[in-house]
């Protein structure tokens, strides 16, 4: 989603946009879409650059990480971040500190804002660390591959190496 900031109003830009089907590149990344992503919020001009502050709603289909069954995970993810001209980090070299606002900040080129990568960003940062399927998700079975949530095994638990000389007493008295 390319926004133009040429003729940008000083009260600034309200913004909405919802993508359709396939529009959003998430190749590579570990999840899909169930529901392509609505994006609202305002653009500003804030000296040289630009505030952007919003949301992104979707929902999103990953995979369990316990089970491997598809897990469906609506977000709502807000973000405030601050775009600056590219042309300002040009005389610019060698190393420079990071100052904690510049974590919330991205550069834009060209008077154009291409906001496909907050998205991506947003949609990634909003995930759970584990994903999954429900809370006592039981697995699968590291011997057979039998999914443990529906069925039972019948395969035991490998004797460590180790111990197997005190396992092999046992079984002989």
């Amino acid at each position: 989603m390319l926004i133009s900031l040429v003729n940008l109003p000083e009260s600034g830009l309200r913004l909405q946009y919802q993508y359709k089907a396939e529009e959003l590149d998430l190749t590579g990344y570990e999840f899909s879409l169930r529901q392509p992503p609505l994006v609202t919020g305002r653009i500003v001009a804030e000296g040289r650059g630009v505030r952007v502050r919003g949301q992104v709603v979707a929902e999103l289909e990953a995979v369990c990480d316990r089970c491997l069954r598809e897990v469906s995970i609506p977000l709502q993810s807000p973000f405030d971040l601050f775009y600056a001209p590219e042309d300002e980090l040009a005389g610019q070299s060698g190393e420079i500190e990071l100052q904690t606002r510049d974590l919330d900040s991205a550069l834009y080129e060209n008077d154009e804002l291409d906001l496909d990568g907050l998205v991506r960003e947003q949609l990634e940062l909003s995930l759970p660390p584990r994903i999954l399927c429900r809370e006592d998700c039981r697995g699968l079975c590291p011997q057979c591959g039998a999914e443990l949530n529906h069925e039972t095994c019948q395969c035991q638990e490998p004797i460590d190496p180790r111990w197997q000389v005190l396992a092999d007493l046992r079984n002989k008295s």
